[in-house]
């Protein structure tokens, strides 16, 4: 199982509740370090934690030696051993929910880490003279390059869960676990629904466009997707959108197709996508009807005509390039995307999923017996980088 989210605690690298006591009371500088051992292994489980409440009341008042991160910086604290075994066996929790959630988004996007709120990146496209020779003696001519910038923006989210004392009296373990894994889930499927957005530029793109845009050349938000000659961009001599193409039969692969291979680079020649980088996204509801086409050896209707677009075919698209949810469904249900994703979207991180536990030796326990906080937090968002390496094709204009 990937780990996700990062604790910001560390320590150094069948046992019973008060065996747990003693190992904190006389091995204080272990004690982190032998819990983060257990759960790794498989030997502690959060889930599996029965009595809440006596281990609470063994673990409140022993104080153990932790290092914690702060804005970059670590610093050495004392903390009480309650909330650094539930934290760390929470943190198990949380990565196991994050990573049962169905997700496609990591393989639509090329992953990148910025700090800064507003990246900007520079697309250099190569600048070369329409000269196919040069003369003996001539000079040879000089390149340039032209920058095309764009903006990627942030997005900051996060969710906390408190846990009051009377609950662990009460010894409500269903609950709290229920709502410990709940934090993860509700982490995997914010990300994944903010990276399917800006893949097919739902708010930017549409008849009426809006806040927040995917692209950002120079800044301004512009639409991604349209039907228009040279639009976003002359690089898309034909537009980037095939309206009226809804997904039926190999035809309208052939439509898509057709206005891929008509993008252009810098010198105004047909750019060469190459095919194992091209991918399909549909929403679930014609998923069934793509399937069909690309497992179909022959067109339909015309006899021993072999498809190009069927397991025999030059087009052939596996089926592990084949990326669909039911989640495309809330944005459309006919809407359908073929291009080499990675290529043209980045996925930026301002900051990686983060965790942080605090217990009952803090403000909150003495104004409210509060017995721990868990808190998850990320910041992440999704820019394109460029106009000509996807296709948006829809049913109608």
């Amino acid at each position: 199982m990937q780990k996700i989210f990062r604790s910001n605690i560390s320590g150094t690298p069948g046992i019973s509740i008060y065996d747990l006591r003693s190992l904190a009371q006389n091995e204080p500088a272990e004690f982190v370090g032998k819990i983060e051992a257990g759960v790794n292994d498989g030997h502690f489980k959060l889930s599996e934690m029965k009595d809440m409440r006596a281990l609470y009341h063994v673990l409140a008042d022993v104080s153990v030696p932790i290092t914690i991160e702060v804005a970059g910086a670590q610093r050495a604290i004392t903390a009480s051993a309650f909330p650094i075994l539930t934290g760390t066996l929470a943190i198990a929790a949380i990565n196991e929910a994050y990573n049962a959630v169905p997700a496609i988004g990591g393989q639509l996007v090329t992953e990148m880490e910025d700090s800064k709120k507003i990246t900007t990146i520079a697309a250099v496209h190569t600048l070369d003279k329409n000269i196919d020779e040069v003369k003996e003696t001539e000079d040879f001519p000089e390149i340039g390059t032209d920058e095309e910038k764009v903006e990627i923006r942030h997005k900051r989210n996060g969710r906390k869960l408190t846990i009051s004392a009377e609950s662990i009296e009460e010894n409500e373990i269903a609950d709290i676990v229920t709502r410990i894994n709940a934090l993860g889930e509700i982490a995997g499927e914010w990300v994944e629904e903010q990276t399917l957005e800006r893949a097919t530029d739902y708010f930017g793109s549409r008849a009426s466009p809006i806040e927040p845009y995917v692209y950002r050349p120079a800044g301004t938000g512009t639409a991604l997707y349209s039907a228009t000659a040279n639009t976003p961009g002359t690089r898309a001599p034909s537009g980037n959108r095939v309206n009226n193409n809804a997904l039926v039969d190999d035809t309208d692969l052939d439509a898509a197709r057709t206005l891929l291979r008509a993008m252009k680079n810098a010198r105004g020649r047909r750019i060469n996508i190459p095919w194992s980088e091209v991918y399909f996204l549909v929403p679930d509801a014609i998923a069934g009807t793509l399937m069909k086409i690309i497992n179909s050896e022959l067109v339909p209707g015309i006899e021993n005509e072999v498809s190009n677009w069927g397991p025999r075919g030059k087009y052939y698209i596996s089926l592990d390039r084949v990326l669909s949810t039911p989640k495309l469904d809330d944005l459309s249900t006919s809407a359908w995307y073929m291009g080499a994703f990675r290529r043209q979207f980045k996925r930026k991180w301002k900051l990686r999923f983060e965790y942080v536990t605090l217990g009952s030796d803090t403000q909150a326990y003495l104004n409210s017996r509060i017995a721990a906080q868990f808190r998850i937090a990320w910041d992440v968002e999704i820019g394109a980088t460029d106009y000509v390496f996807v296709i948006q094709n829809l049913a109608a204009e």
